[in-house]
């Protein structure tokens, strides 16, 4: 209600339910992706080691790549701080995930609106 005041807006009946369930299945999204992108990592590291650290060894040369920018060290040093091979790693599963996800959802999402 209180979104809806600030955006100048009134909620129609039903309005706040729609609201809460979009943000919920944006959130649960998300999570699962990343849930799931962790467990795809999990599969490769199991079934493939030599390309997990293939891929590790390319997470490194990527962060070596933007470490190496020439930024002013005062920002260049968070840049090597908080960037890890294994974040971008599984950064990259993630986002093959929800690439997935984007595929299985687009036809339920046709279904949906025909009916």
């Amino acid at each position: 209600m209180a979104v809806a005041t600030v955006l100048g807006l009134r909620p129609t009946s039903g309005w706040g339910d729609v609201f809460v369930l979009r943000i919920l299945l944006s959130v649960g999204n998300i999570v699962f992706a990343l849930i799931l992108g962790a467990l795809l990592m999990a599969c490769v590291a199991i079934y493939s080691p030599e390309t997990l650290s293939m891929m590790l060894g390319w997470a490194h040369s990527l962060k070596s790549l933007i470490t190496s920018t020439g930024l002013n060290a005062k920002y260049n040093i968070w840049l090597e701080l908080l960037l890890e091979e294994r974040q971008l790693l599984l950064m990259f599963f993630t986002v093959i995930a929800r690439i997935i996800l984007a595929l299985i959802a687009y036809p339920i999402i046709l279904l949906r609106e025909k009916t």
